[in-house]
Protein backbone atom coordinates (compact mmCIF):
# COMPACT_ATOMS: atom_id res chain seq x y z
CA UNK A 1 0.00 0.00 0.00
CA UNK A 2 1.48 3.21 -1.11
CA UNK A 3 2.00 5.37 2.08
CA UNK A 4 3.03 9.05 2.17
CA UNK A 5 6.43 9.98 4.06
CA UNK A 6 6.53 12.04 7.29
CA UNK A 7 7.88 15.06 5.75
CA UNK A 8 4.88 14.90 2.77
CA UNK A 9 2.10 14.10 5.26
CA UNK A 10 3.44 17.56 6.89
CA UNK A 11 2.99 18.70 3.58
CA UNK A 12 -0.71 18.30 3.71
CA UNK A 13 -2.67 20.65 5.58
CA UNK A 14 -6.39 19.82 6.79
CA UNK A 15 -8.86 18.19 4.35
CA UNK A 16 -5.73 17.38 1.88
CA UNK A 17 -4.51 20.68 1.08
CA UNK A 18 -1.35 21.76 0.58
CA UNK A 19 0.56 23.27 3.53
CA UNK A 20 3.22 25.78 2.02
CA UNK A 21 5.96 26.81 3.84
CA UNK A 22 4.20 29.97 4.63
CA UNK A 23 1.75 28.58 5.94
CA UNK A 24 3.14 26.25 7.91
CA UNK A 25 5.40 29.60 9.65
CA UNK A 26 1.72 31.22 9.65
CA UNK A 27 0.61 28.29 11.81
CA UNK A 28 3.87 28.33 13.57
CA UNK A 29 3.22 32.08 14.83
CA UNK A 30 2.25 32.47 18.74
CA UNK A 31 -0.52 35.37 17.20
CA UNK A 32 -1.95 35.25 13.97
CA UNK A 33 -4.60 37.93 12.77
CA UNK A 34 -6.48 37.13 9.62
CA UNK A 35 -9.18 39.76 8.07
CA UNK A 36 -12.18 37.93 5.85
CA UNK A 37 -13.13 39.24 3.47
CA UNK A 38 -10.40 42.00 3.21
CA UNK A 39 -12.05 43.84 0.41
CA UNK A 40 -15.33 44.84 1.26
CA UNK A 41 -17.84 47.79 -0.27
CA UNK A 42 -19.25 50.74 1.92
CA UNK A 43 -21.46 49.14 4.40
CA UNK A 44 -20.09 46.04 4.92
CA UNK A 45 -18.90 44.08 7.26
CA UNK A 46 -15.13 43.64 8.18
CA UNK A 47 -14.12 40.60 10.50
CA UNK A 48 -11.18 40.33 12.34
CA UNK A 49 -9.98 37.20 13.82
CA UNK A 50 -6.87 37.48 16.45
CA UNK A 51 -5.61 33.82 17.30
CA UNK A 52 -2.84 33.28 19.71
CA UNK A 53 -0.66 30.55 21.45
CA UNK A 54 0.65 32.08 24.55
CA UNK A 55 0.87 30.33 27.69
CA UNK A 56 0.76 33.94 29.90
CA UNK A 57 -2.10 35.94 30.25
CA UNK A 58 -2.12 38.59 27.47
CA UNK A 59 -3.87 41.50 26.70
CA UNK A 60 -5.54 42.72 23.00
CA UNK A 61 -5.88 45.52 21.51
CA UNK A 62 -7.23 46.63 18.25
CA UNK A 63 -5.64 50.24 15.83
CA UNK A 64 -6.70 51.40 12.68
CA UNK A 65 -4.30 53.82 10.31
CA UNK A 66 -7.83 55.16 9.08
CA UNK A 67 -9.68 56.17 12.13
CA UNK A 68 -12.04 53.02 11.75
CA UNK A 69 -13.92 52.11 15.02
CA UNK A 70 -13.16 48.36 15.43
CA UNK A 71 -15.78 46.39 17.95
CA UNK A 72 -14.77 43.02 19.78
CA UNK A 73 -17.28 40.85 19.45
CA UNK A 74 -16.74 37.62 20.41
CA UNK A 75 -13.82 36.18 22.58
CA UNK A 76 -12.96 32.63 22.71
CA UNK A 77 -9.93 30.50 25.28
CA UNK A 78 -7.54 31.56 22.49
CA UNK A 79 -9.15 34.01 20.29
CA UNK A 80 -10.96 37.04 19.73
CA UNK A 81 -13.02 38.42 17.08
CA UNK A 82 -12.94 41.86 15.90
CA UNK A 83 -15.42 43.74 13.60
CA UNK A 84 -16.18 47.23 11.89
CA UNK A 85 -18.20 48.82 9.27
CA UNK A 86 -16.75 51.33 7.18
CA UNK A 87 -19.01 53.53 5.21
CA UNK A 88 -16.54 55.53 2.68
CA UNK A 89 -14.31 54.07 -0.22
CA UNK A 90 -10.98 54.06 0.32
CA UNK A 91 -8.10 51.37 2.27
CA UNK A 92 -6.92 51.02 5.89
CA UNK A 93 -4.31 48.97 7.87
CA UNK A 94 -5.99 47.34 11.16
CA UNK A 95 -3.00 46.02 13.57
CA UNK A 96 -4.16 43.39 16.87
CA UNK A 97 -1.98 44.73 19.50
CA UNK A 98 -1.10 41.41 21.99
CA UNK A 99 0.77 42.42 24.96
CA UNK A 100 1.74 39.64 27.04
CA UNK A 101 1.71 39.58 30.82
CA UNK A 102 5.76 39.62 30.83
CA UNK A 103 5.59 43.15 28.49
CA UNK A 104 6.51 41.03 25.22
CA UNK A 105 4.54 42.79 22.70
CA UNK A 106 3.28 40.65 19.35
CA UNK A 107 2.24 43.38 16.54
CA UNK A 108 0.23 41.70 13.81
CA UNK A 109 -1.00 44.25 10.82
CA UNK A 110 -3.35 43.16 7.89
CA UNK A 111 -4.46 45.61 5.04
CA UNK A 112 -8.32 46.03 3.34
CA UNK A 113 -9.88 47.44 0.76
CA UNK A 114 -13.44 49.70 0.49
CA UNK A 115 -14.33 50.02 -3.10
CA UNK A 116 -16.88 51.89 -3.73
CA UNK A 117 -19.75 50.55 -5.50
CA UNK A 118 -19.83 49.58 -9.24
CA UNK A 119 -23.32 50.60 -10.23
CA UNK A 120 -25.19 49.91 -13.68
CA UNK A 121 -28.89 50.99 -13.70
CA UNK A 122 -31.41 51.84 -16.50
CA UNK A 123 -30.69 50.98 -19.79
CA UNK A 124 -31.94 52.53 -22.79
CA UNK A 125 -34.04 55.14 -20.74
CA UNK A 126 -36.02 55.69 -17.66
CA UNK A 127 -38.56 52.61 -16.60
CA UNK A 128 -42.14 53.52 -16.71
CA UNK A 129 -43.44 51.18 -14.09
CA UNK A 130 -46.83 51.31 -12.07
CA UNK A 131 -48.33 51.06 -8.52
CA UNK A 132 -51.62 48.76 -7.60
CA UNK A 133 -53.15 46.17 -5.13
CA UNK A 134 -51.87 42.50 -5.96
CA UNK A 135 -55.89 41.64 -6.41
CA UNK A 136 -55.78 44.59 -8.77
CA UNK A 137 -52.51 44.06 -10.53
CA UNK A 138 -54.04 42.34 -14.18
CA UNK A 139 -57.37 44.45 -14.52
CA UNK A 140 -54.64 47.87 -14.12
CA UNK A 141 -52.61 46.28 -16.33
CA UNK A 142 -54.80 45.35 -19.02
CA UNK A 143 -56.29 48.61 -18.62
CA UNK A 144 -52.81 50.46 -19.76
CA UNK A 145 -51.80 48.55 -22.01
CA UNK A 146 -48.74 47.40 -23.24
CA UNK A 147 -44.98 49.18 -22.31
CA UNK A 148 -44.98 48.91 -18.24
CA UNK A 149 -41.06 48.41 -17.06
CA UNK A 150 -41.01 48.49 -13.69
CA UNK A 151 -43.74 47.37 -10.80
CA UNK A 152 -43.89 48.51 -7.41
CA UNK A 153 -44.16 46.08 -4.93
CA UNK A 154 -44.79 46.29 -0.63
CA UNK A 155 -43.39 44.05 1.78
CA UNK A 156 -42.32 43.74 5.45
CA UNK A 157 -39.51 41.57 7.05
CA UNK A 158 -41.79 41.32 9.97
CA UNK A 159 -43.48 38.79 7.84
CA UNK A 160 -40.58 36.77 6.89
CA UNK A 161 -37.93 36.32 4.31
CA UNK A 162 -40.09 34.76 1.65
CA UNK A 163 -42.77 38.02 1.57
CA UNK A 164 -44.20 39.44 -1.44
CA UNK A 165 -41.43 36.89 -3.35
CA UNK A 166 -44.03 36.03 -5.62
CA UNK A 167 -44.95 39.21 -6.87
CA UNK A 168 -41.05 39.98 -7.48
CA UNK A 169 -41.28 36.40 -9.25
CA UNK A 170 -43.95 37.97 -11.38
CA UNK A 171 -42.59 41.26 -12.25
CA UNK A 172 -39.38 39.52 -13.55
CA UNK A 173 -41.48 37.37 -15.56
CA UNK A 174 -43.18 40.01 -17.41
CA UNK A 175 -39.61 41.48 -17.94
CA UNK A 176 -40.10 44.19 -15.37
CA UNK A 177 -38.11 45.79 -12.60
CA UNK A 178 -39.38 44.91 -9.28
CA UNK A 179 -38.90 48.36 -7.19
CA UNK A 180 -39.33 46.50 -3.26
CA UNK A 181 -40.02 48.33 -0.27
CA UNK A 182 -39.60 46.95 3.13
CA UNK A 183 -40.68 47.86 6.18
CA UNK A 184 -40.10 45.82 9.38
CA UNK A 185 -43.74 45.74 11.21
CA UNK A 186 -43.12 49.35 13.01
CA UNK A 187 -39.92 48.36 14.65
CA UNK A 188 -37.36 50.59 13.58
CA UNK A 189 -35.65 50.53 16.97
CA UNK A 190 -35.43 46.56 17.23
CA UNK A 191 -34.40 46.92 12.68
CA UNK A 192 -31.29 49.27 14.56
CA UNK A 193 -30.81 46.86 17.45
CA UNK A 194 -30.17 44.10 14.85
CA UNK A 195 -33.25 41.90 15.42
CA UNK A 196 -34.31 41.98 11.32
CA UNK A 197 -30.25 41.28 10.39
CA UNK A 198 -30.94 37.66 9.75
CA UNK A 199 -34.19 37.82 7.84
CA UNK A 200 -32.91 40.41 5.89
CA UNK A 201 -30.58 38.53 4.85
CA UNK A 202 -32.06 36.04 4.15
CA UNK A 203 -34.67 38.08 2.08
CA UNK A 204 -31.61 39.48 0.07
CA UNK A 205 -30.11 36.20 -0.65
CA UNK A 206 -33.65 35.07 -2.20
CA UNK A 207 -33.91 38.23 -4.14
CA UNK A 208 -30.60 38.11 -5.39
CA UNK A 209 -30.64 34.08 -6.63
CA UNK A 210 -32.63 35.13 -9.15
CA UNK A 211 -29.71 36.89 -10.92
CA UNK A 212 -31.69 40.40 -12.33
CA UNK A 213 -31.80 43.78 -11.51
CA UNK A 214 -34.11 44.73 -8.79
CA UNK A 215 -34.63 47.89 -6.81
CA UNK A 216 -34.84 47.85 -2.66
CA UNK A 217 -35.82 50.23 -0.24
CA UNK A 218 -36.58 50.56 3.29
CA UNK A 219 -39.21 52.32 4.93
CA UNK A 220 -40.36 54.39 1.62
CA UNK A 221 -41.51 57.72 3.41
CA UNK A 222 -40.45 57.64 6.46
CA UNK A 223 -41.42 61.31 7.46
CA UNK A 224 -44.22 61.49 9.61
CA UNK A 225 -42.90 57.74 11.15
CA UNK A 226 -39.49 58.18 11.78
CA UNK A 227 -37.33 61.12 13.20
CA UNK A 228 -34.08 61.50 10.82
CA UNK A 229 -31.75 59.84 13.00
CA UNK A 230 -34.28 56.75 13.71
CA UNK A 231 -34.52 56.12 9.89
CA UNK A 232 -30.92 56.45 9.42
CA UNK A 233 -29.96 54.05 12.35
CA UNK A 234 -32.23 51.53 10.76
CA UNK A 235 -30.98 52.22 7.53
CA UNK A 236 -27.95 51.74 8.23
CA UNK A 237 -28.37 48.11 9.77
CA UNK A 238 -30.84 46.59 7.42
CA UNK A 239 -29.48 47.88 3.86
CA UNK A 240 -25.83 46.08 4.00
CA UNK A 241 -27.34 42.96 3.47
CA UNK A 242 -29.25 43.90 0.04
CA UNK A 243 -25.74 44.90 -0.82
CA UNK A 244 -25.09 41.91 -3.31
CA UNK A 245 -25.45 40.41 -6.60
CA UNK A 246 -27.76 42.54 -9.38
CA UNK A 247 -29.33 44.32 -6.43
CA UNK A 248 -29.25 47.95 -5.87
CA UNK A 249 -30.37 49.82 -2.65
CA UNK A 250 -32.04 53.55 -2.21
CA UNK A 251 -34.19 55.37 -0.48
CA UNK A 252 -37.73 56.51 -1.22
CA UNK A 253 -38.29 59.65 0.94
CA UNK A 254 -41.19 62.21 0.78
CA UNK A 255 -40.84 63.95 -2.52
CA UNK A 256 -42.90 67.25 -0.87
CA UNK A 257 -40.60 68.24 1.62
CA UNK A 258 -38.29 69.18 -1.20
CA UNK A 259 -41.05 72.34 -1.99
CA UNK A 260 -40.27 74.16 1.67
CA UNK A 261 -38.64 71.64 3.94
CA UNK A 262 -35.48 70.78 2.82
CA UNK A 263 -33.80 70.85 5.86
CA UNK A 264 -36.11 68.16 7.07
CA UNK A 265 -35.41 66.55 3.88
CA UNK A 266 -32.02 66.37 4.91
CA UNK A 267 -32.33 64.86 8.04
CA UNK A 268 -33.04 61.66 6.62
CA UNK A 269 -29.95 61.76 4.41
CA UNK A 270 -27.05 62.01 6.22
CA UNK A 271 -23.95 61.59 4.24
CA UNK A 272 -23.10 58.33 5.68
CA UNK A 273 -26.16 56.92 3.99
CA UNK A 274 -24.69 57.80 0.38
CA UNK A 275 -22.13 55.09 0.64
CA UNK A 276 -24.64 53.01 0.98
CA UNK A 277 -27.49 53.89 -1.69
CA UNK A 278 -26.56 53.39 -5.20
CA UNK A 279 -29.64 55.28 -6.07
CA UNK A 280 -32.23 57.97 -4.69
CA UNK A 281 -35.70 57.65 -4.85
CA UNK A 282 -39.27 60.38 -3.52
CA UNK A 283 -42.61 59.67 -3.99
CA UNK A 284 -44.50 62.77 -5.53
CA UNK A 285 -47.50 63.58 -5.91
CA UNK A 286 -49.96 66.94 -6.38
CA UNK A 287 -51.11 68.98 -3.36
CA UNK A 288 -54.86 69.63 -2.71
CA UNK A 289 -57.80 67.59 -3.15
CA UNK A 290 -59.40 66.00 -6.97
CA UNK A 291 -61.88 68.58 -6.19
CA UNK A 292 -59.76 71.75 -5.82
CA UNK A 293 -56.18 70.83 -6.79
CA UNK A 294 -52.91 72.44 -4.87
CA UNK A 295 -49.89 74.82 -6.30
CA UNK A 296 -47.51 71.86 -5.65
CA UNK A 297 -47.44 69.39 -8.81
CA UNK A 298 -45.01 65.88 -8.86
CA UNK A 299 -43.28 67.03 -12.24
CA UNK A 300 -41.63 70.06 -10.25
CA UNK A 301 -39.92 67.41 -7.48
CA UNK A 302 -37.57 65.89 -10.18
CA UNK A 303 -35.31 68.60 -11.44
CA UNK A 304 -35.67 69.84 -7.50
CA UNK A 305 -34.33 66.47 -6.42
CA UNK A 306 -31.32 66.39 -9.82
CA UNK A 307 -30.36 70.05 -7.77
CA UNK A 308 -30.35 68.72 -4.34
CA UNK A 309 -28.26 65.56 -5.27
CA UNK A 310 -25.67 67.81 -6.81
CA UNK A 311 -25.58 70.03 -4.04
CA UNK A 312 -24.74 66.81 -1.78
CA UNK A 313 -22.06 65.70 -4.02
CA UNK A 314 -24.14 63.20 -6.17
CA UNK A 315 -24.78 65.33 -9.71
CA UNK A 316 -25.36 61.36 -11.12
CA UNK A 317 -26.83 59.55 -9.01
CA UNK A 318 -29.43 57.28 -10.48
CA UNK A 319 -33.12 59.12 -9.53
CA UNK A 320 -36.04 56.56 -8.84
CA UNK A 321 -39.80 57.65 -8.10
CA UNK A 322 -41.39 55.18 -6.49
CA UNK A 323 -44.90 56.70 -6.77
CA UNK A 324 -46.53 59.66 -8.58
CA UNK A 325 -50.11 60.46 -9.56
CA UNK A 326 -51.75 63.45 -10.50
CA UNK A 327 -55.86 65.06 -10.32
CA UNK A 328 -55.50 65.39 -14.00
CA UNK A 329 -54.28 64.66 -17.76
CA UNK A 330 -52.15 66.98 -17.54
CA UNK A 331 -50.46 67.11 -14.20
CA UNK A 332 -50.10 62.96 -15.12
CA UNK A 333 -48.58 64.20 -18.56
CA UNK A 334 -46.20 67.02 -17.60
CA UNK A 335 -44.97 63.99 -14.55
CA UNK A 336 -44.38 61.58 -17.13
CA UNK A 337 -42.34 63.80 -18.99
CA UNK A 338 -40.28 64.97 -15.96
CA UNK A 339 -39.72 61.25 -15.41
CA UNK A 340 -38.14 61.04 -19.52
CA UNK A 341 -36.21 64.22 -19.27
CA UNK A 342 -35.06 64.39 -15.98
CA UNK A 343 -31.05 63.00 -16.48
CA UNK A 344 -30.52 59.85 -14.51
CA UNK A 345 -33.75 58.93 -13.98
CA UNK A 346 -33.95 54.92 -13.85
CA UNK A 347 -37.40 54.66 -12.79
CA UNK A 348 -40.62 56.33 -12.70
CA UNK A 349 -44.19 54.20 -11.12
CA UNK A 350 -47.65 55.86 -11.56
CA UNK A 351 -49.89 54.58 -8.21
CA UNK A 352 -52.83 53.29 -9.98
CA UNK A 353 -55.07 53.10 -6.87
CA UNK A 354 -57.38 55.65 -4.94
CA UNK A 355 -56.01 55.18 -2.01
CA UNK A 356 -54.35 58.42 -0.01
CA UNK A 357 -53.36 61.05 -2.48
CA UNK A 358 -54.06 58.50 -5.51
CA UNK A 359 -56.78 58.04 -7.98
CA UNK A 360 -57.32 55.19 -10.35
CA UNK A 361 -56.42 56.35 -13.77
CA UNK A 362 -59.34 56.48 -16.14
CA UNK A 363 -60.52 58.82 -18.85
CA UNK A 364 -57.96 61.83 -19.94
CA UNK A 365 -55.73 60.70 -17.07
CA UNK A 366 -55.01 57.06 -18.19
CA UNK A 367 -55.02 58.08 -21.52
CA UNK A 368 -52.38 60.70 -20.44
CA UNK A 369 -50.19 57.87 -18.81
CA UNK A 370 -50.42 55.54 -22.06
CA UNK A 371 -49.16 58.40 -24.04
CA UNK A 372 -45.79 58.72 -21.29
CA UNK A 373 -45.55 54.33 -21.79
CA UNK A 374 -45.69 55.41 -25.89
CA UNK A 375 -42.75 58.57 -25.55
CA UNK A 376 -40.62 55.89 -22.74
CA UNK A 377 -40.77 52.85 -25.68
CA UNK A 378 -40.09 55.52 -28.76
Amino acid sequence: MFQLSAVAAGALGAGGGVLTPARAARRRRKVRAELAPSTVRPGELLTLTVVERLHQPRRIRVRDDSGLVWTRTARHRRSQVWTARPTEPGSGVVTAVVRRKDGRVFRRTVAYEVVGPEVTVGGTGPLIGMSAPAPEWDLRVAQVGAGLGARRIFADLADGADTQLRLVEEAHAAGMLPVVSYKVGGDAAGAAAGRFDAVAQQAAARLASYGLPTAVSFWHEPYGDLTGEQYAAASRRILPAFRQGELRVGPILNGWLLDNQVDVFTSFCPDDLFSLWDWFGIDTYESGTMASPGPAKPAQRLPALSAYLATRGHPTMPIGVGEYNGYSAATIAAAGTAILETPHVWFGCLWNSTESKGHVLEGERLAAFQQTLVAARA
